[in-house]
């Protein structure tokens, strides 16, 4: 086992870091992230899933209020918890950033199941919501933190797999089966599974990011929980000794206080400006103009509550799962940002299709094949984002960048809503083309004429 000192050195934990051999360690650490998001971000689209079986048949608001209450959800909920939370994860830690999020989704959701005021809803939907922008600036960056640099790619997206996999089952199968008769047991799950599964992984199953002890000094603690994860490493790996850091590459400057002008200045100031511009509009189109609307889409066509919940089963768990897994698999072949703008165009040409042909069968493999390409679209600009930034820096990085992105999803849904009904009778073409060509091709545009190159690269090196 290799020695380090505990003089303020940054780099020499990353270092020590990147030359383990891949083993069961890192992917465990990984796919615990995963559950995380998968839970949590499940809990995100219960609104969009409710409002066309529940609250508007009962008249209790109209679409235009429904769009409102997708804004506070989709947008301004997360944009305060990606913040918010994304400074406690650079400040406190990302485990505890984990922690916080579980507690933040779960505790205010559970009076939306007993209300049909407006709002109520909004006041609970808005809070619970918090949680989810806290698992999404912090639990990307955990994962790139303990995976080493030449097989980050592949280790990211087949743990997402997982995540959408949770996602997909766990926020549509209890649909298939509780709604309408017993929406109110939907509700309830997500406020019992972040509780009693995913507090206990954050405080048992999970060390804090050895990184992030580093960045801020706290060198014995990065020292005791890495020399575990290297018994770990080389225990799994059967090598008779682990190889040896290349202290020399990783050495970078340290800051015990960082202030968050850093990220509006030079370099960083560039990256920062194209991550916002770019999540601003994608969440507006591809992701939540999409997904806040699909379901009422669906109904649209005549769908039950019960085909619909099994199109959304099918997309996100088939659609998303494999179009993550081709990402796997392709790994570091490829720049993020080309899968970036290849993921947009698949996107594109799945959703024209399906304003052409409404059939069933139709819908459920173009509703999946376009639901695969946003998570790949989503997926990547996580991944791509979260090593944009360095350690220092990076759940900060990801909180303003794709917590402030979330303005997109404030007016994202009160403009799909517009486009949808506005064209109801052309077949709701304004959405359509408000969620393809603004919402997804030039976001992805953006990130390819403008991105930086990641593919094989170290953390430390590509993040300052």
């Amino acid at each position: 086992m290799n020695s380090t000192t505990s003089a303020p050195e940054t780099g020499r934990i990353a270092a020590r870091i990147d030359r383990l051999p891949l083993t069961w360690m890192q992917w465990r650490l990984a796919l615990i992230t995963q559950i995380f998001w998968g839970v949590i971000i499940a809990a995100d689209g219960i609104p969009a899933k409710l409002y066309p079986f529940i609250w508007g048949p009962r008249h209790s608001f109209g679409v235009g209020a429904f769009s409102v209450l997708l804004a506070m959800q989709f947008g301004v909920g997360i944009l305060v918890g990606e913040y918010l939370i994304g400074i406690a994860a650079d400040r406190w830690g990302r485990r505890t950033a984990l922690l916080l999020s579980s507690f933040a989704v779960a505790l205010p959701l559970w009076p939306t199941a007993l209300t049909d005021n407006f709002g109520l809803l909004l006041l609970f939907f808005g809070l619970s919501s918090i949680g989810m922008g806290g698992v999404l600036s912090t639990n990307v960056v955990y994962m790139g933190e303990i995976v080493p640099p030449r097989e980050r790619g592949r280790v990211m997206l087949a743990s997402q797999v997982l995540a959408v996999m949770v996602f997909g089952l766990l926020g549509n199968v209890p649909g298939i089966l509780w709604v309408p008769a017993h929406y109110q047991w939907f509700i309830y799950l997500f406020t019992a599974v972040p509780l009693l599964v995913l507090v206990p992984l954050a405080l048992w199953a999970m060390p804090e990011s050895p990184r992030w002890l580093e960045a801020h000094g706290h060198h014995v603690e990065a020292e005791r929980v890495l020399a575990t994860l290297e018994a770990e490493c080389l225990r799994r790996s059967g090598l008779p000794r682990l190889p040896e850091p290349e202290y020399a590459r990783y050495a970078v400057p340290v800051s015990a206080h960082v202030p968050m002008r850093e990220l509006f200045r030079g370099e960083y100031g560039q990256r920062t400006m194209v991550l916002l511009v770019a999540w601003i509009i994608g969440y507006a189109g591809i992701v939540y103009g999409f997904t806040g609307y699909l379901p009422v889409l669906l109904a649209t066509f005549g769908f039950s509550a019960h085909q619909t919940f099994g199109a959304l089963l099918v997309a996100s768990v088939a659609g998303g799962g494999l179009g993550l897994a081709v990402s796997a698999l392709i790994g570091e072949a490829v720049e993020r940002r080309t899968t970036i703008v290849a993921a947009a165009l698949v996107f594109c040409i799945a959703m024209t299709a399906l304003f052409f042909n409404h059939t069933v069968v139709a819908a459920y493999v173009l509703s999946a094949v376009s639901w695969g390409a946003m998570t790949v679209w989503l997926f990547n600009m996580y991944n791509y984002t979260a090593a944009s930034y360095p350690t220092r820096l990076r759940a900060s990085g990801v909180g303003l960048t794709d917590g402030l992105g979330h303005l997109g999803s404030i007016f994202g849904p009160l403009i799909a809503g517009a486009a949808f009904t506005a064209t109801a009778l052309q077949g709701h073409v304004g959405w359509f083309v408000y969620v393809t060509i603004p919402g997804a091709l030039i976001p992805a545009a953006l990130i390819g004429w403008r991105g930086i190159n990641q593919r094989r690269a170290i953390l430390e090196q590509i993040s300052n």
